[in-house]
């Protein structure tokens, strides 16, 4: 981003001023005694720092990314340190939101600062873009400029929990057939094993696990144990693709609550991915890696011009 500093107001009055302290400013020196003279010199030199002063500052100043989450949600907030070389406010852009002042203050000279930024959409982030602004020395004018801080490590915006659909969903046999099924509890248990990790706590098996001095869990007879599949295809439009994600881990998360086995197909920039997910947090990170899948978007709007299903 551009290290060129801007006023945060309009540029016109700033000039303005300017002018005006330097008009002043040789009138007193051209018809005023001494002391006019060197109040006006004390005068014009105190308020042309403080109106230029800042973006000097500003241009100087260092800001970095401490520390960062790797996963968070779509609405909530991320805590990100930051570290800066000087008294400062930052101002979230797009996808985040959020203001907070960073830096040391006054003798107190903290090493970073944690600021609360709220991502309003689902995604990967590897940048945070900011609005950084300083009115120092003298608080008579604020400056401000663009900024691009990486990220310590990348950073999955997991789409909000939304609500769980209800509709058929797809699972294969042994032959590789594909069947609709509905997922119920209807499934019995016919053993207990050991706790595997993405097992669901409502399959633990404490009789066992009592008897085994071991964590253990139920083993389900088909269909239950069966996975199911979920393809999520994304939209073009961003809100709406996002509503989509939203109710794919809404459903993704009823059915590992169930205990079973999901696999997720969706569109990555690297191409299909179709893959299980053991947690609601692997869920999210699909999902949040997923991209609308034009192909699919063009064949809809097709069929819609043309009236076929």
């Amino acid at each position: 981003m551009s290290r060129l500093a801007r006023p945060s107001r309009n540029a016109a009055p700033v000039a303005v001023a300017i002018a005006v302290l330097g008009i002043w400013w040789l009138v007193a020196h051209n018809g005023g005694s001494g002391w006019v003279q060197a109040m006006g010199d004390v005068v014009f030199g105190t308020l042309f720092i403080g109106i230029l002063g800042p973006a000097v500052v500003l241009t100087c100043a260092k800001i970095n990314i401490v520390s960062a989450p790797v996963d968070c949600t779509a609405g909530t907030p991320a805590d990100i340190s930051f570290a800066a070389s000087t008294r400062l406010r930052v101002c979230a852009r797009t996808p985040f939101e959020g203001e907070a002042f960073v830096g040391p203050v006054g003798r107190r000279q903290a090493p970073e600062h944690a600021v609360a930024l709220v991502p309003q959409r689902r995604g990967v982030l590897d940048f945070v873009t900011l609005d950084i602004a300083t009115a120092s020395p003298f608080a008579l004018q604020w400056w401000t400029r663009r900024v691009l801080l990486p990220l310590p490590s990348t950073l999955y915006v997991a789409p909000r929990g939304g609500r769980p659909d209800s509709f058929h969903l797809r699972a294969h046999d042994d032959t590789g057939a594909a069947i609709d099924w509905v997922q119920t509890d209807a499934g019995q248990p016919r053993g207990a094993r050991p706790y595997q990790p993405g097992d669901s706590r409502r399959r633990v098996h404490w009789s066992a696990t009592a008897h085994a001095g071991e964590l253990m869990v139920r083993e389900l007879e088909r269909p239950s144990a069966e996975p199911v599949t979920l393809t999520v295809v994304l939209p073009q439009d961003p809100q709406e693709a996002d509503r989509v994600a939203e109710r794919a881990l809404g459903t993704i998360t009823r059915f590992l609550e169930r205990g079973s086995n999901v696999l997720l197909a969706t569109l990555e920039a690297s191409g299909p991915v179709t893959a299980s997910v053991a947690d609601r947090r692997g869920a999210g990170r699909r999902l949040a890696r997923a991209v609308a899948n034009a192909s699919a978007n063009a064949n809809a709007n097709a069929n819609a011009d043309t009236g076929y299903p």
